[in-house]
């Protein structure tokens, strides 16, 4: 199965560069034409590279009882840890479990160069299973991202079970949990789906005239792929058809769905394009940003499930975020989901 893994290339084409300013550049100009009343829409597009607040991302140098050293992007970071700093790799841990190497984002306090939450070597593959041999499964991704190698734990096995009870080709699934070089070792499974074929998603109900919006729905997060690792944006479900996001084919191989051959999914949304700035509202932290659409998110339509963070959201899924804005946010990563709401921010 290993050797099968390949990737494949579509809509997330539309990365190409390694630093988030070529994300933002569209939105910017747009709010200098058209300018904006909206204090957040301004606040958060007052410089040409939108920057995150309270999330940093980062591979560990260091990290002792009472101090993390993260080399980003911008340089080597010191952020301070107090005994009410919480810490994940796997399961919780203490923070100075944390290894050297590790891949982490973490969300710092906001005036205070103190940590709050750190997340290590966490992954998350979302897609269709193509082949399934016990409890190691290949995923076809989409279009854009490939295929990735998921080993389910065996202590994870009846939990993910309980999500995704149908773990055969054609079934789709979504897992939370460490990466590898090479494969996902899935730990939780990550929303609450219906068992369905993937080929088969359910429809959006109809709807007279235009499309209502605020849009109600969940919204997860995607493992960085081919963008920057504090890239601050959302993956939407419903570019505009004349992007290459509605371009893709229906391959002929068994048990592979082009997610952009799966119809507009559960839950109706408004066409929009890459650089459309977008207000999404955590529901469960409270808390509100205004993102830029940055690439296809044409697989989240092939999931009709609900986040039960806090109560149920509605089904279907709004917006797939960045690692860095869904963490900006207020969400937790290994929680996988938080009940959103999405606007066009104008």
């Amino acid at each position: 199965m290993r050797r099968n893994a390949e990737f494949r290339q579509g809509c997330d084409d539309l990365v190409e560069s390694a630093t988030p300013a070529r994300f933002t550049h569209r939105s910017v100009l747009r709010a200098a034409v058209f300018g904006s009343r909206d204090s957040a829409y301004q606040s958060l597009w007052d410089s040409r590279q939108a920057a995150a607040r309270t999330a940093v991302t980062g591979q560990v140098l260091d990290v002792s009882p009472h101090l993390i050293v993260l080399h980003t992007a911008q340089g080597e970071l010191r952020l301070a840890l107090s005994p009410h700093t919480a810490a994940w790799r796997g399961t919780p841990v203490a923070p100075a479990a944390l290894r050297q190497g590790d891949l982490a984002i973490v969300r710092r306090h906001a005036t205070r160069s103190v940590a709050e939450k750190v997340w290590a070597q966490i992954g998350r593959v979302t897609g269709t299973i193509i082949e399934a041999e016990g409890n190691e499964l290949l995923v076809d991704e989409g279009p854009a991202k490939g295929r990735k190698i998921v080993l389910i734990d065996k202590g994870a096995l009846r939990q993910v079970q309980v999500r995704f009870p149908r773990l055969e080709p054609g079934y789709l699934i979504d897992v939370i949990g460490l990466r590898h070089q090479g494969f996902l070792q899935a730990l939780t499974p990550a929303t609450s789906q219906p068992p369905y074929r993937a080929d088969h998603p359910p429809a959006a109900p109809l709807i007279n005239g235009h499309i209502p919006v605020p849009v109600s729905g969940t919204a997860v997060w995607h493992e960085p792929g081919e963008e920057p690792l504090g890239l601050l944006g959302v993956a939407y479900p419903a570019l505009d058809p004349e992007t290459d996001c509605e371009s893709g084919s229906v391959s002929a191989e068994p048990h592979v769905v082009d997610p952009h051959a799966a119809g507009p999914g559960c839950v109706r949304l408004p066409y929009l394009s890459v650089g459309t700035a977008v207000r999404i509202h955590n529901e469960c932290a409270d808390r509100l940003a205004v993102l830029p659409v940055t690439s296809c998110g044409a697989s989240a339509r092939l999931f009709c499930d609900r986040c039960v963070e806090c109560g149920t959201s509605p089904k279907g899924r709004i917006a797939d975020l960045t690692l860095t804005a869904f963490v900006e946010l207020g969400g937790n990563l290994e929680v996988g989901c938080f009940n959103a709401t999405l606007a066009i921010a104008v």
